[in-house]
């Protein structure tokens, strides 16, 4: 189960491993949900980048609950190097290797109120590109979560919907029972 660039990670596993029973992805980062991130790895994209952003990138959310959590500032350099894996592994031939069942879950309501931070349509398209039986694999946008962290109550206004939907992946899916109270 992984969300973000933890996704980013358990996709590349699984495409390398087969001893994953599945994958569980909230909002993997397949790709920036901005166009000029391309540029992040390229020559003097980090330049450039300190030229707009600064040394550092910031997080909008300067909640205290936020910060006990996430990271609310991290060095520019570290966008240069997540942009480098994502076009090294985020791609057609990784996505076809992996054959486990998965569960995709995103924020999506309509083109005004998505995930801003990964591209929906970049896990989409991985999840058509992926080697797993249709049988195997769901997809399902969380139109109420508002936020890109659709697994936390921190910052999803709909937990009820992820739960949910995780819970019927493993019981259906997966084969898993739940245990009983002892």
């Amino acid at each position: 189960m992984a969300t973000s660039t933890g996704g980013s990670l358990a996709l590349k596993l699984a495409a390398e491993y087969d001893d994953i029973a599945g994958l569980i992805l909230l909002s993997p980062n397949v790709a920036i949900n901005d166009d000029k991130a391309k540029l992040l790895n390229n020559p003097w994209g980090l330049q450039i980048a300190r030229m707009i952003k600064g040394k550092y990138m910031v997080a909008r959310d300067t909640t205290e609950i936020y910060s006990r959590y996430w990271y609310n500032r991290y060095r520019m350099e570290s966008t240069v190097q997540l942009q480098e894996l994502l076009e090294t592994t985020m791609k057609g031939s990784v996505f076809e290797k992996i054959k486990e069942p998965v569960l995709l879950m995103y924020y999506f309501k309509d083109e005004e109120n998505q995930d801003r931070v990964v591209k929906v349509s970049a896990m989409q398209r991985m999840f058509n590109q992926l080697g797993t039986d249709s049988t195997l694999k769901m997809e399902t946008p969380i139109p109420d979560a508002g936020d890109h962290v659709i697994g936390s109550h921190i910052k999803s206004k709909d937990i009820e919907s992820v739960e949910k939907t995780t819970y019927q992946f493993a019981e259906t899916v997966l084969g898993l029972k739940p245990k009983e109270n002892e």
